[in-house]
């Protein structure tokens, strides 16, 4: 299992992407991560990680303590990023996304389930 995930982890076209160009743009490497484009495994549809979370998780509790799934944007199946992704990589991933969410309702006097 560990040798799995260090492959996950250690993925040579993952870094390849993320250029010294988005570094110098002042994009961090969990944005970069985040919005990430998804395949439903359930319908099959492609949608991206970041638009999920921020149009259909913004209201869910969970959003903002590191929730570790994703939601599809066309049939509203839920399923784990470790799916595609590492666990460690999923855990920052989540931690990343609830953090904006988190700032969001700070920003705006919000609170998430209302």
């Amino acid at each position: 299992m560990q040798e799995n995930e260090d492959t996950l982890i250690n993925d040579p076209y993952r870094d390849e992407r993320y250029s010294s160009e988005l570094q110098r743009r002042g994009v961090s490497k969990q944005f970069y991560d985040s919005n990430t484009t998804l395949t439903c495994p359930e319908c099959g549809n492609s949608f991206n990680l970041f638009y999920s979370r921020a149009k259909y998780c913004t209201g869910c509790p969970e959003s903002i303590k590191g929730c570790q799934y994703a939601r599809c944007t066309y049939c509203d199946t839920e399923f784990p990023f470790r799916s595609f992704m590492s666990k460690k990589s999923s855990k920052v991933t989540s931690d990343y996304l609830g953090s904006i969410i988190q700032r969001y309702h700070n920003t705006f006097g919000e609170r998430p389930g209302r």
